[in-house]
């Protein structure tokens, strides 16, 4: 079924394509990352370094950064929710607010030479973790993922990357630094 759906996609069909729902694996991971990070329970890298969060996201700093420089962050929900598709009308809203703050943040703060935002929804879709998520990856010119995993910043240089971004937060999006 997916092949037939990807021979209609190049040859430009325009009938619509529905593929059956149980083709759509979520990841699994239990408990989810993300939820324990926010209940204080952290893995091995240790906790998330906050930029903002507000009562429906939380934009925090990814412990290895994939686009050849410091800062990539993670916009994401405050509630449990595995996919785009599962998103309240409100949430959808505010992840918007918060990935567009983001990008400008990390723009003022790094002058990166490009900035890559990136969001999977679903196995098929390289989602690795079943909680929505954006990616907004500051770019070096160069792969992306990189060819060679990149390594782990410790904790206190994303602690302080995530104070300087704070520090260039548009004022217009109104969201806390968590303190």
């Amino acid at each position: 079924m997916l092949a037939q759906a990807a021979e209609k996609l190049r040859v430009g069909s325009l009938e619509p394509i529905v593929l059956p729902l149980d083709e759509f694996q979520i990841p699994v991971r239990s408990p989810c990352p993300y939820c324990e990070n926010f209940a204080g329970r952290y893995g091995p890298n240790g906790p998330p370094a906050l930029v903002v969060e507000d009562r429906l996201t939380v934009v925090y700093l990814a412990p290895a950064p994939m686009g050849g420089m410091p800062g990539h962050a993670l916009v994401t929900t405050r509630r449990h929710v595995e996919t785009i598709f599962d998103l309240a009308s409100e949430e959808e809203a505010a992840l918007a607010a918060a990935l567009c703050a983001t990008a400008r943040a990390i723009r003022s703060t790094l002058a990166p030479a490009g900035i890559l935002i990136q969001q999977n929804n679903r196995v098929a879709a390289f989602q690795t973790v079943p909680h929505i998520h954006f990616h907004v990856i500051p770019k070096v010119p160069g792969p992306c993922p990189p060819s060679q995993p990149p390594e782990v910043v410790p904790y206190e240089q994303r602690a302080e990357l995530a104070t300087r971004l704070r520090a260039h937060w548009p004022s217009a999006y109104g969201l806390s630094d968590g303190h």
